[in-house]
């Protein structure tokens, strides 16, 4: 049976996740631990609305801006930082608040990763290949017809150009390879406090984040990123608003075109948050007696 407790407050971009972690933090003798794959970055305050230093002063928040952008944050590395973060929190009583959007985080620390393997140059372009020529429905199909069970939603580009891919370079679709994992962390009753969902709300919200980047000094900060040099292939650059900001900076875009694409990319972005939060059957489960 579960023995140790863990929140994991767990929502799309601009759904309030950060206040509702301090305010939840407030009432515990806690630890926040962030699971946004963004907000681990030293040189990105602004672009990935990482806690301000008012936020941290309140509570003992960690795994924010610690990395630098030539290191690229993966799962692998994320849930090796967390499982020590985690295990401080118990050994010293201190209930553990995981907090953050990143869905493959959150997968790898509740079910353990599994050893798949990296997909080849060749395999990408022929993926690629016959999306251009049949489709993103086709693509699915070909992934049901070989694991009917799958939970890939059919309109999730991401995972299904990935799992088409494994099918192809290793005969068996991703979820085959994720078949054989196991929790790393055993007896943890996770409780999941899911903010909102509704895009009616969640646009509107993402859209003054981004005009009050705009208010703040968030083209300073991205050029002072840019100005390190580091190359485009590093999961820093990938971040929303990097390219966009980069854009406007060359002169090939002005300043409205700039912010109304790092809106659009933004809206998409939660788009592909819930789409894979439904897919997963990500529910709340917390204890309001117990932990609000």
């Amino acid at each position: 049976m579960a023995s140790k407790d863990l929140i994991v407050i767990f929502g799309p971009t601009a759904s309030g996740k950060s206040k509702k972690a301090i305010d939840l933090s407030l009432k515990h003798k806690s630890t926040i631990i962030n699971f946004d794959s963004m907000q681990v970055y030293k040189d990105l305050r602004i672009l990935t609305d990482r806690p301000t230093e008012t936020d941290l002063s309140q509570c003992d928040h960690r795994l924010y801006g610690y990395l630098n952008g030539n290191e690229n944050s993966t799962a692998a590395t994320w849930l090796n930082d967390a499982v020590h973060e985690i295990n401080e929190c118990f050994k010293n009583k201190i209930l553990p608040i995981l907090v953050g959007g990143t869905g493959m985080y959150l997968n790898a620390l509740k079910n353990g990763l599994a050893n798949i393997p990296d997909i080849d140059a060749a395999t990408k372009n022929e993926t690629q290949k016959s999306f251009d020529n049949h489709g993103l429905t086709f693509l699915y199909n070909e992934i049901k017809k070989n694991y009917s069970l799958t939970k890939i939603q059919e309109n999730d580009r991401q995972r299904i150009f990935r799992s088409y891919s494994l099918l192809k370079q290793t005969g068996k679709v991703l979820e085959q390879w994720q078949l054989n994992t196991s929790p790393v962390i055993n007896d943890i009753d996770y409780q999941i406090l899911l903010t909102t969902t509704d895009r009616d709300e969640l646009y509107p919200q993402s859209e003054l984040r981004v005009d009050r980047m705009f208010e703040d000094v968030v083209i300073d900060e991205v050029s002072q990123l840019l100005s390190k040099g580091y190359n485009d292939n590093k999961s820093i650059m990938k971040a929303i608003g990097v390219r966009e900001i980069s854009s406007f900076l060359n002169k090939e875009i002005d300043l409205e075109e700039c912010k109304n694409t790092i809106k659009k990319n933004t809206r998409n972005y939660i788009k592909r948050q819930i789409t894979w939060i439904k897919g997963n059957n990500i529910t709340q489960n917390i204890d309001k007696k117990k932990f609000m």
